[in-house]
């Protein structure tokens, strides 16, 4: 398996969790892609995308990709499915705080300004994985409810009690309950 870590909002490739999971994944000889997305602070969705393209222009089946995302790495993981051509496909997706809807935040607002493809972002993965808290102060617990619901019958969605925004601000530089999810993979 190969991993893509997509990071959130003003973060970076080693932001929160990413530069222990990619730690751990690589000690284990895992190939790891966790790349600085451009302009985080005003990021553009074109810009993000051309990145992940950039990085690996095909997500051929065989490889077995596993896409991981953090907060606003979610949508770009979903636009990316959406933009997947006919056998494009990888293995799995995490998303950890993510969301598909207007937060009201400007801006980010590029990322979720339409409806998602969902049939076809669907299509574009094997199994998916939501990760919500319950007491996230930016997103709501009612969003990852929706997101694994609109993801469909592949997606397993699980709860964080008391988690904040699953980053480092919330205590997380290192998550292990994801890195045993993957292990699991």
């Amino acid at each position: 398996m190969d991993f893509f870590l997509f990071h959130c909002w003003g973060g970076d490739g080693r932001s929160c969790w990413s530069g222990w999971l990619q730690d751990e994944l690589e000690a284990d000889g895992k190939r790891v892609l966790s790349p600085d997305f451009p302009d985080t602070d005003n990021p553009k969705l074109i810009d993000w995308l051309a990145t992940a393209r950039r990085l690996v222009p095909r997500f051929e089946p065989k490889d077995e990709w596993v896409l991981v995302s953090h907060s606003l790495g979610g949508p770009t993981i979903l636009h990316l499915l959406e933009s997947f051509a006919p056998g494009e496909k990888v293995k799995a997706v995490i998303l950890v705080a993510g969301f598909a809807k207007d937060l009201g935040i400007p801006q980010i607002r590029g990322f979720v300004e339409k409806e998602f493809d969902w049939k076809k972002i669907r299509a574009g993965a094997g199994r998916f994985i939501v990760i919500s808290s319950d007491n996230d102060p930016f997103i709501p617990l009612a969003e990852g409810e929706r997101m694994a619901k609109m993801l469909g019958k592949n997606c397993e969605f699980i709860v964080e009690h008391g988690a904040g925004h699953i980053n480092e601000g919330a205590g997380f530089t290192e998550y292990q309950r994801l890195l045993d999810l993957i292990k699991k993979l």
